[in-house]
């Protein structure tokens, strides 16, 4: 049987090869037993297979093509959470039912797996919109407004924040506090006020820190202190496979905060808040 293995951290660019499960199992049109994705497990289709991102423990998972289509008919809400990806060739050889229920016991003793319903989960994830025509703030939108106390204050104490929610907390935990506080406030996004604020925070950063290779601790920082101003945009993880790369960033509808449009382009949306 197969083994389970992955490497990584919660969310770097770069090109670590990423470590692919190697399963070999077969599928069956019917089981007894039942499968699911658990919530501290996110998942999305590449053309190759699934990347699998275990919110509890900040690592990657990699499921290649032919198993991908096994757990796809085997667990009851991979389909909804990992839909196909256009470019995903679906005519692998189907696997015998034993095999597909070993690789999928496999998953379930790795904690990538449950064979029990999930629980609501404390954050909604959402959809991001990547095809569209994107617009960045601060590279094609800017609004100019002076720097005050309250700016400083509230960017150092988000800059802690997020530095301590990389250092020692668990993705899930951090996607719960900003899931909660996103929710209870049910504010209306106010895109000039974010543009405004997304400006400030541009001009304080190179006091304090370089954005490149801090992709995670970058867009936390930014969400932050956005919400220290009742603006709350989404938080986005993406992932790309070749090469294997993983980057976060925030966006609102088509409005990219603290990127590029060549800069997420590539990238599958595994997690989105």
């Amino acid at each position: 049987m197969g083994r389970v293995r992955a490497r990584g951290e919660p969310c770097y660019d770069g090109n670590d090869e990423i470590d692919r499960g190697s399963f070999s199992g077969s599928l069956a049109m019917h089981t007894e037993k039942a499968y699911w994705l658990p919530t501290h497990v996110r998942a999305c289709s590449t053309a190759t297979g699934t990347v699998l991102l275990d919110l509890r423990r900040n690592r990657y998972f990699g499921v290649g093509r032919k198993e991908t289509t096994a757990l796809r008919a085997l667990a009851g809400n991979w389909q909804i959470l990992a839909p196909p990806a256009a470019s995903f060739a679906g005519d692998a050889e189907p696997l015998p039912r034993p095999d597909a229920e070993g690789i999928a016991d496999k998953l379930v003793e790795a904690g990538l797996l449950s064979n029990s319903a999930p629980e609501p989960a404390a954050f909604t994830p959402t959809q991001v919109d990547l095809n569209s025509l994107l617009t960045s703030v601060g590279h094609e939108l800017d609004r100019k407004a002076s720097i005050r106390w309250r700016h400083i204050v509230s960017f150092v104490r988000a800059c802690t924040w997020a530095r301590s929610s990389v250092r020692s907390r668990t993705l899930y935990l951090v996607a719960e506090e900003i899931g909660r506080q996103k929710t209870a406030a049910g504010a209306s996004f106010d895109n000039d006020r974010a543009i405004e604020l997304v400006g400030i925070f541009r001009r304080l950063r190179p006091h304090t820190f370089a954005a490149r290779d801090q992709c995670l601790f970058h867009a936390l920082a930014l969400v932050r202190f956005l919400a220290y101003y009742d603006v709350y945009p989404t938080w986005v993880i993406g992932v790309r496979t070749k090469p294997w790369a993983a980057h976060s960033w925030v966006q609102q509808g088509t409005l990219l905060l603290d990127a590029n449009p060549e800069q997420v382009c590539e990238y599958t949306p595994i997690l989105a808040i």
